[in-house]
């Protein structure tokens, strides 16, 4: 009986540890990002982010651990908020885990509207633009242990071969499953590794997969000098990746219990026979039925085998239907949203065709761009494109809504954006008065989130090859959408450089090396980028330095000062009254970081994004600029496109100037 109760009392020991240990969520990492985007205690934005912080706490006791909700009605104070919860903890962890988060938000991220705040068993996120649905891998964050491992030679191997497996099962994860999975790995002797993903299971299995592998980069390219830490995690906002030399999580699900089968009972001596007897007359049937019924398995899985891709395809046949059925529109929905294409809701027209604003009977405003009917493209053709456009999900990218095809008409149906476009703004004398530096600054920030999701965090990595201030557009709150990806090309994703003979886009923001040679890559978009950015801060059109008889160019004009140490020189003078200096000097570096004559030199957008955000990355010197002359534009971009009228030499702006892509097959 004393050694009952010494055991009882060991296991009651371990069991309230083990509770304590769970009631007690460690802060791991959090981002407050977006500085010029602040709130005050007592304001509209800080009692509905309280509101927010208690509806998040009080919905945490949810068994798939995740929840989002929004509270306010109207920008800018709305505000979107979420929690995720590991996957292997309960209703109760989860809770009070979400209750630490939301207790301590307003304590780690003060005044910023938009932030991140991981714990080891949870994450909280909100923010003052939507964040459902959509997979983010920026901002994040890489935390590690002090301790390393040197036992093992091929400790680094293990970690990126275990990681990528775990990840592989997380994001594969069943229709309405957690995408959470765990996994382990053997290492010296007794010891382990053990290894955990998960994504927010509001983003799609592709999205969880993309973000899951951004993750795993994050180990490599942040912390090399820390690549044998004993414990790590990979935090980013849709997903992350850990790994530990010691169970931090519940390993229950997924093992299955292994008995040994009991010996037999020792026979009598003279029931010998009989027993042997009585166990070959059990052994033989059941062995004959089992290699029956093996034999009949191997013939439905051979079966399956060779129906498989005819039941893929057929599935991806129904998946795609689906697809083009949702997006579809009548043309009388069109027709009585526009007044029948009437010119009074007509807002752009171009070699395209023309664009009319409408409103759809549920009151939602929409643009229709009208195809012209000399375009070659056949209707199977359009279809295929819009299916893959529809993909494209993003806060800084114009949303496609669907499509119209009927009587010899093709027409794109879009979120309608009422600012119209940057340049309209930009390069207007008595209008660039409303781009404050906060406004713009948030424009060159939203416009590099959404390159960086084409390039990186898209299904599709797209090149989009004809960023400008007219492809800009501006919602309410001077948000900025890229639009107008009627150039845009689909890359490989192992493709560094594309080679084209046809050069389109327009002069002044195509990179050298696409418009001399025909070489275009994700760096002639960084190019244009760095252009836009320039012209942003100054205030000048690059059209506005061509001369045919003079040298100088928007990026000579920004090289020239630079070196001088003038950069504030650059600035428009408008800006005067709500300049912040040291940002607008790094937007004018970043810029000319962008510009570079050797594309190997330029940074990526990945790079970018961080840059904009944290004041605490240290910028290389940039090097001498490519300075390329010329603002006429080739391939399918018009002069007037560029927003200057041949015969008057007056401005022009554009309305909701967006296209189709021509993608090409990869």
């Amino acid at each position: 009986m004393p050694s009952f109760n010494l055991i009882s009392s060991v296991l009651l020991f371990f069991y309230i540890f083990d509770l304590a240990a769970e009631a007690n969520p460690s802060f791991l990492y959090k981002f407050c990002y977006d500085k010029d985007t602040t709130f005050t205690t007592n304001s509209t934005y800080g009692t509905n982010l309280n509101l927010l912080l208690s509806s998040l706490t009080s919905n945490a006791h949810r068994i798939d651990g995740f929840y989002n909700t929004t509270v306010g009605q109207q920008p800018p104070d709305r505000i979107y908020g979420l929690f995720l919860c590991r996957g292997d903890v309960t209703p109760d962890v989860c809770r009070d885990c979400v209750a630490a988060a939301a207790r301590n938000a307003t304590s780690l991220c003060p005044v910023e509207k938009n932030s991140v705040i991981w714990y080891d068993k949870c994450m909280l996120r909100y923010s003052n633009e939507s964040i459902f649905s959509t997979m983010e891998t920026r901002p994040g964050g890489t935390v590690w242990d002090n301790d390393t491992f040197t036992e093992e030679e091929d400790f680094v191997d293990i970690v990126a071969s275990l990681v990528k497996d775990v990840a592989s099962e997380a994001a594969d994860a069943p229709m309405g499953a957690k995408k959470f999975a765990t996994k382990e790995a053997n290492l010296s002797g007794s010891q382990k590794l053990y290894s955990l993903a998960q994504c927010t299971p509001d983003i799609s299995d592709v999205a969880c997969n993309l973000c899951l592998e951004s993750a795993i980069t994050e180990f490599s390219d942040c912390c090399r000098q820390k690549e044998k830490a004993t414990r790590a995690s990979s935090l980013l906002p849709s997903c992350n990746v850990q790994y530990g030399l010691t169970p931090f999580y519940n390993k229950t699900a997924g093992e299955v219990s292994r008995s040994k089968p009991s010996p037999l009972p020792p026979g009598d001596s003279g029931k010998g026979k009989s027993s042997s007897q009585t166990i070959i007359y059990i052994i033989v049937p059941t062995v004959g039925f089992l290699v029956l019924l093996s034999t009949f398995c191997y013939c439905i899985l051979r079966r399956k085998a060779r129906m498989k891709p005819y039941l893929l395809k057929d599935q991806k046949d129904k998946s795609k239907a689906r697809t083009m059925n949702s997006l579809q529109y009548d043309m009388s929905t069109i027709e009585a949203a526009t007044d029948n294409f009437s010119d009074a809701n007509m807002i752009g027209v171009g070699g395209f065709g023309s664009v009319y604003k409408g409103t759809l009977a549920n009151g939602q405003q929409i643009a229709v761009k009208r195809l012209s009917r000399s375009s070659k493209q056949g209707a199977e053709e359009f279809k295929n494109e819009v299916a893959l456009v529809a993909k494209l999900q993003h806060r800084n990218l114009v949303r496609l809504l669907g499509f119209c095809v009927e009587r010899e008409e093709r027409m794109l149906i879009y979120e309608f954006v009422p600012n119209k476009s940057l340049d309209c703004f930009l390069f207007d004398t008595e209008k660039q008065k409303q781009l404050d530096w906060p406004t713009r600054l948030k424009i060159v920030k939203g416009t590099a989130r959404g390159l960086l999701y084409l390039h990186t965090d898209s299904r599709l990595k797209i090149v989009h090859r004809d960023l400008k201030p007219s492809n800009i557009l501006l919602d309410e709150d001077m948000n900025p959408k890229i639009s107008d990806f009627g150039m845009a090309r689909i890359v490989e994703e192992n493709h560094n450089l594309e080679y084209t003979k046809k050069i389109v886009g327009t002069y002044g923001y195509i990179a050298p090396e696409y418009a001399v040679h025909g070489i275009f890559s994700f760096k002639s978009d960084v190019y244009s980028y760095g252009v836009l950015t320039l012209e942003i801060v100054g205030g000048k059109t690059n059209s506005s330095f061509y001369n045919p008889e003079s040298a100088e160019s928007l990026l000579s004009y920004a090289w020239r000062y630079w070196t001088e140490r003038r950069p504030l020189e650059i600035m428009d003078p408008t800006l005067r009254d709500s300049y912040v200096s040291d940002e607008v000097i790094r937007c004018i570096q970043i810029g000319l970081l962008c510009v570079q004559q050797n594309p190997k030199s330029r940074p990526t957008m990945a790079r970018i994004v961080p840059m904009l955000s944290s004041s605490d990355i240290t910028l290389p010197p940039p090097q001498h600029p490519a300075f390329f002359f010329g603002t006429k534009t080739r391939g399918s971009t018009s002069g007037e496109e560029m927003g200057l009228d041949r015969s008057t030499r007056k401005f022009q702006c554009s309305t909701n100037d967006v296209s189709i892509t021509e993608f090409y097959p990869r």
